[in-house]
């Protein structure tokens, strides 16, 4: 069973969502602009469900925090707004959403589109490459009273370690 979340501050339209939805999918709603980054990070759902106006912050931006965030990028989000218009809906998709529904919602319209884009794009990878860098880097220690030159270079010596280990991903305590 699949996961969908719902970002909307109507409570009764979540309701029905839920209602009409949680026969294919697991659904998780919020009324609350600001949990739905959260919600998507820990879920990771396999689509989102999301209004356009909400209080605090616009579905534009959140669409668009959706769909640039290296976690939440290949998550398809689907807007469910009462904004009709050619124009919302193009800048809708200029911003990553992969479909638009107008209030009063056709559920089984909405079913055939998820049903559409959850599965070819379950495994889809970034849009961009993570590249991994080994960056040389230079630290001050302060001296402190008392610490002897030796001290102040065996620190800068232990956090260098620790920096390279992390950046290539391998513990500075056993060797390779």
């Amino acid at each position: 069973m699949g996961k969908l979340l719902v970002v909307d501050d109507d409570q009764a339209l979540r309701r029905l969502m839920h209602l009409e939805l949680s026969d294919s999918y697991e659904v998780i709603d919020t009324g609350e602009p600001e949990h739905g980054l959260a919600l998507a990070l820990e879920h990771r759902p396999d689509a989102i469900l999301l209004d356009l106006r909400m209080p605090k912050y616009s579905g534009y931006e959140l669409c668009q925090t959706f769909t640039s965030f290296s976690r939440t990028q290949t998550i398809p989000v689907v807007i469910v707004s009462g904004e009709a218009g050619a124009q919302t809906k193009e800048h809708c998709k200029q911003l990553g959403a992969a479909a638009y529904f107008e209030k009063p919602l056709d559920f089984e319209a909405l079913k055939a589109c998820l049903r559409g884009i959850v599965k070819p794009l379950r495994h889809v990878s970034r849009a961009e490459v993570r590249v991994r860098l080994r960056v040389p880097l230079k630290l001050r220690v302060r001296m402190r009273k008392g610490m002897s030159l030796k001290r102040r270079r065996q620190q800068r010596m232990s956090v260098s370690v620790v920096f390279y280990a992390a950046v290539a991903g391998r513990s500075p305590f056993i060797p390779s």
